[in-house]
C-alpha cells in the first residue's frame, strides 16, 4: 500500500468503523499538511529554471526518387532538462546529461525570461554541471540542505519540469539512500524517492519538507517505474567548489580493475564476510601496482576505513586528491597487509568529458553568417517553391546569429520592425534579395531587434516559421 493511501485510509478509519465524525481534527490536520507543502512551493519555485540544449544533428538524406540534392547541414534538435539557482550571482546547478554536447543553452527563470547559459564546469562521473548566466539582477537562490541527515520514510518532494510542463511540483518519500548500480554514472550513491520523477525533471532539486535541497533528481529505471534517484546534495558541493574554481574536478586513480566479492568466495579468500574489493587486474604503470598491490588481492580498507563494496571504494578513491598518499589494507592468501600507495590523477581527467562548449566570441559584433541571393538552382536544390527571400549559406557556430536559431539553408522571406516613432504600427518589409536586406539595415539603428519570417524547403513544401533577430545589425 503506498504513503499515499495509507494516509487516506488512516483518516478515514473512523468513518469505515462506524464512529462519529470527527472532520474538523482530520481536516485541521490535512490543511496544516497542506499549508506546509504550499509554503515550500512558494519559496523554492523561484529558485528553479528550465533549461534548453539544442544539439546538432544531420538532417536525412533524401529518400529514392525524391530527386537530387546536396548534402544537408546539420539542423538542431533540442532537449529540455531542469536546474537550480545555487547563487544570487547566476550559478545553476544541473546534470551533466543535461547539458553535455549542447551547442546553445537556454535558461529561462520563473518570470519566464530566457537567458542564454555557459557551462563553467562539468563532471560526467557524477553527472552534474555547472551553469551561469547574467540576468542583470540578482537572483532567488535555494537553501542547500544536508543530504548525511536524510532518513529513510522521510518525505521528498521533487520540482522541475517533466515533459517540459514547467514547475511541476511532486510529493513523496524517500524510499533508499545509498543507491548504487544504477548505471548513469560511475559514482553513484543515490538518494531514492518514489516523488514523481519523469523526463525532464533531470537536474532539478529534490527537497525536504524544510524546503532544503537534499538532492540533484537524476535517473529514472523506467517511465512509470514509480521510483527515481537522486544525487546527494553533500556529494553534489564537493563538485561544486572545484567546478566553480577550476571548472573541474580531478580525482585519484588506483590503477586496479575491481569486482565484488561472492557469498561464494569468503571461505576460500579468507575472509570474514562478504566485503571489500577483489582486485581482477592491475593497469599497467598504474599506483597500485608499483606498490606491491597484487591480482586476487582483496582490498579491505583505505586510511583507517572499512570498505563495504566496490562502489564503496571507488567513491572514497575518487573523493581523494591525486597525489596523495594512502594507506591501502589488503587481504591476501587469508593474511593482512598495508601498503602506501600515492593515488594519480585518474586518466581522462584532464579534459572532462561532456563539457557543453561556451559560445564563440566574434571580432567587430558581426552577427555571424553569409547570405546569397536565390537562384533556380538554389530553389530547386532547398525545394523552395520560389525565388523571393535571401538563402543563409553559413552560420557561425556559437554567434547571435547562431543563438537566434539561424541555420544554413533557411531562406529569410520577411522582416517585421517598429520604427522609433511612439505608437506606430508594425513595418513588414519582404525580402527578395540582398539588396533589399541592406537598405533595410542602413535605416535600422545599430542594436534593433526584428522578428524575420523564415521559409525551409522540406519534402512536404515550405515550412515559414517566426523567430526574432537580436540585433541584426550590431551596436
Amino acid at each position: 500500500m503506498s504513503y499515499r493511501r495509507l494516509l487516506l485510509f488512516c483518516l478515514l478509519l473512523p468513518f469505515l468503523a462506524g464512529a462519529a465524525p470527527a472532520a474538523e481534527p482530520d481536516i485541521t490536520l490535512l490543511r496544516r499538511i497542506e499549508e506546509v507543502f504550499a509554503s515550500v512551493a512558494e519559496r523554492v519555485k523561484p529558485a528553479v529554471v528550465s533549461i534548453r540544449a539544442e544539439r546538432l544533428r544531420a538532417a536525412a538524406a533524401p529518400r529514392e526518387g525524391e530527386g537530387e540534392t546536396p548534402p544537408h547541414p546539420e539542423v538542431p534538435r533540442f532537449a529540455t532538462g531542469s536546474g537550480v539557482v545555487i547563487d544570487p550571482q547566476g550559478y545553476i546547478l544541473t546534470n551533466n546529461h543535461v547539458v553535455s554536447d549542447a551547442e546553445a543553452l537556454i535558461v529561462r527563470l520563473s518570470d519566464n525570461s530566457p537567458h542564454r547559459a555557459t557551462v563553467v564546469g562539468a563532471d560526467p562521473y557524477t553527472d552534474l554541471a555547472l551553469l551561469k548566466i547574467d540576468a542583470g539582477r540578482p537572483l532567488a537562490v535555494a537553501k542547500l540542505g544536508n543530504s548525511d541527515l536524510v532518513k529513510v520514510g522521510q518525505w521528498s518532494i521533487a520540482v522541475g519540469d517533466p515533459f517540459g510542463i514547467t514547475r511541476t511540483f511532486t510529493v513523496g518519500v524517500v524510499s533508499g539512500i545509498g543507491r548504487s548500480g544504477v548505471g548513469v554514472a560511475r559514482y553513484e550513491y543515490f538518494i531514492q524517492t518514489d516523488a514523481a520523477i519523469n523526463r525532464g525533471n533531470s537536474g532539478g532539486p529534490l527537497l525536504n519538507i524544510d524546503g532544503e535541497v537534499i538532492g540533484i533528481n537524476t535517473a529514472i529505471p523506467s517511465p512509470g517505474s514509480g521510483l527515481g534517484f537522486s544525487i546527494p546534495i553533500n556529494m553534489a558541493k564537493d563538485v561544486i567548489t572545484h567546478l566553480r574554481s577550476s571548472g573541474q574536478f580531478l580525482r585519484g586513480y588506483l590503477g586496479v580493475t575491481i569486482q565484488p566479492v561472492g557469498d561464494d568466495m569468503v571461505h576460500i579468500l579468507g575472509l570474514p564476510r562478504t566485503e571489500g574489493a577483489l582486485v581482477g587486474s592491475l593497469l599497467p604503470d598504474g599506483p597500485a601496482k608499483r606498490a606491491g598491490v597484487e591480482v586476487g588481492d582483496v582490498i579491505v580498507g583505505l586510511d583507517g576505513k572499512e570498505i563495504r563494496d566496490t562502489a564503496h571504494l571507488q567513491r572514497l578513491v575518487g573523493w581523494t586528491p591525486p597525489g596523495r598518499a594512502v594507506k591501502v589494507e589488503v587481504m591476501r592468501n587469508g593474511q593482512r597487509r598495508n601498503l602506501d600507495i600515492t593515488l594519480a590523477v585518474l586518466p581522462g581527467e584532464a579534459r572532462p568529458r561532456g563539457v557543453a562548449p561556451a559560445p564563440k566570441k566574434l571580432d567587430n559584433g558581426a552577427y555571424g553568417m553569409k547570405l546569397e541571393n536565390l537562384t533556380p538552382e538554389l530553389v530547386k536544390q532547398n525545394q523552395l517553391e520560389s525565388r523571393e527571400g535571401i538563402l543563409i549559406r553559413e552560420v557561425e557556430n556559437g554567434s547571435r546569429a547562431f543563438h537566434d536559431g539561424l541555420r544554413p539553408g533557411m531562406v529569410i522571406r520577411e522582416l517585421i520592425y517598429r520604427s522609433a516613432q511612439a505608437g506606430a504600427p508594425p513595418i513588414r518589409t519582404g525580402i527578395r534579395s540582398l539588396e533589399d536586406l541592406e537598405r533595410l539595415l542602413q535605416r535600422l539603428p545599430a542594436g534593433t531587434d526584428v522578428i524575420a519570417r523564415l521559409v525551409r524547403g522540406t519534402n512536404q513544401g515550405e515550412r515559414s516559421f517566426f523567430t526574432v533577430l537580436h540585433s541584426l545589425r550590431g551596436k
